[in-house]
Formats: structure tokens, sequence, C-alpha cells
């Protein structure tokens, strides 16, 4: 009813902004609409927690171009959000893990026909513990409000067309252990601001090449964007990247680099 979806706009005012909703051309106008009228679980509107996350992931979808995915994760149907993923190859996709609260702590949609931006909802679920949106055609910019992330382990956007500078905000992920961006050519900026994490197991940018956007010191492994070649640049257990820069750049020059004579 139209009184219901009054109410569930006011409990998803709380994450998008007035202008998103009344946009009847936005992921999260489609998205509450879904809600309001098509959701075929529907939810009572006092159940704010669980319909604010299932906004967030029907934001995400209508924003990542949802209805062209390859596998489709059940995303929006009638299930709990919890249970919106789908099988590929016998690799989970989609919601892959909720805590014990039933929050998503881990979305994976990779190699999917993603495209379209990143919803600045995101920065909403906040019992994330992996994000990664490998291997589409998303643009835009990295939302600054990823860094709000606090629990995130692992954030992997390798092989997108994202663009602008890196957040700094991404340096208050202090849990964070995995961070790969490369291959985003119009990615910039200094990521030294990672450097400090004290719990960062493996970093990669686009820190290589000619075309030089990004500058770390720390990162274990650097690619050129434009060649789509990457170097481990520092020892690693594992080292599955096979090809490396004749030169690396200045800021790993002194580096220990495993593939050096």
């Amino acid at each position: 009813s139209e009184s219901r979806c009054e109410e569930i706009r006011k409990v998803v005012s709380s994450v998008s902004t007035s202008e998103s909703l009344d946009d009847t051309s936005s992921p999260q106008n489609r998205a509450l609409e879904w809600l309001c009228f098509h959701d075929e679980s529907k939810l009572p509107s006092n159940e704010q927690q669980e319909i604010t996350q299932r906004y967030i992931l029907a934001v995400l979808y209508y924003s990542l171009g949802g209805s062209d995915w390859t596998v489709d994760c059940d995303f929006l149907s009638a299930l709990h959000v919890c249970d919106w993923f789908g099988i590929d190859k016998n690799y989970f996709m989609g919601v892959t893990d909720c805590n014990e609260d039933l929050k998503v702590s881990a979305i994976m949609i990779y190699w999917n026909n993603v495209h379209g931006t990143i919803p600045d909802e995101v920065q909403f679920l906040t019992s994330l513990v992996h994000l990664n949106l490998v291997g589409g055609s998303l643009h835009g910019t990295i939302p600054d409000g990823i860094g709000n992330l606090v629990n995130l382990k692992h954030l992997h956007l390798i092989e997108n067309r994202l663009s602008g500078t890196i957040p700094e905000s991404l340096s208050k992920l202090i849990n964070l252990e995995y961070i790969s961006l490369s291959i985003n050519e119009n990615l910039t900026g200094n990521l030294d601001f990672l450097c400090p994490l004290e719990n960062m197991i493996n970093m990669s940018a686009d820190c290589g090449g000619a075309d030089l956007k990004v500058t770390c010191s720390c990162c274990d492994s650097c690619c050129a964007a434009t060649e789509h070649e990457c170097c481990v640049v520092k020892s690693l257990p594992w080292a599955d990247i096979g090809y490396c820069f004749p030169t690396l750049p200045p800021a790993l020059q002194d580096v220990d680099n495993p593939f050096s004579d």
C-alpha cells in the first residue's frame, strides 16, 4: 500500500538522499519501488534493520547492472538476502556469507558482466568483511564511504574502469588484510597512506609501467593497467603473476624483487 511505502521510504532515507529516491531513473528509486510493490517477501515496515539491508542489496543490484549478470545470484528473490547467491563453475557468487546476526558479511560478484557504479549505500553494510567486484566494467570513483566499513578485510576491485583519486578514507580500514585495485587505467593517487596498516598482507595497484598514475612504496605487486601486466615486487609465499617490467617504478627499485637477477 501507499502508506506502507511511505514507511519504507522513511526507513531507507537513513542511507539514501531524498534526491536519489525521487529520481525515477536512479538505482535508489528502482530499489524503493521494488521493495514497496514487487518484493514477494513483503517485510513489515517495522523491520527496519532487515528492510535497510534488503534495500541496500537491491540498490547494489540496480547500480551494477544486475539484469545483465551472467549468474543472477537470486537477487530480488523472495529469499532472505543471506540466500541471494548463485554458483558458477563450483564457485559461490553473490552474498556468500552472513554473520550470526544475519547481517551480510561477504559480497563476491566477480567476472559476472557487472557494469555501472559502486553505490554510496554500500558503506552502511557495516558487517562486511569481504567485498569482491573483480572483472567488470565498473566506472566512476571508489566511494569515500567505503572507509566506514571498519570490519573489512578484503577489498578487491581489479580489472574495471574505475577513475578518480583513491580515497584516503581507506586508511580507516584498520582490519584490512588484502586490497587489490590494479588494472583500472584511470585510478590515481598515492597509496602510502595504507602502508601503516598493521594487518595488511597483500596490496596491489597500478604503480608500474610507463604511464604511472598511482604511487605506492609498500605494494606487493605493481601493475601497468594499459599493458595488463603485473610484477610481484616483494617476496611472497606465493607468486602466480608471471610478468615483470624491465624497470620497476622508482619507489620500488630498492625492494627485494624475486624476479630480478
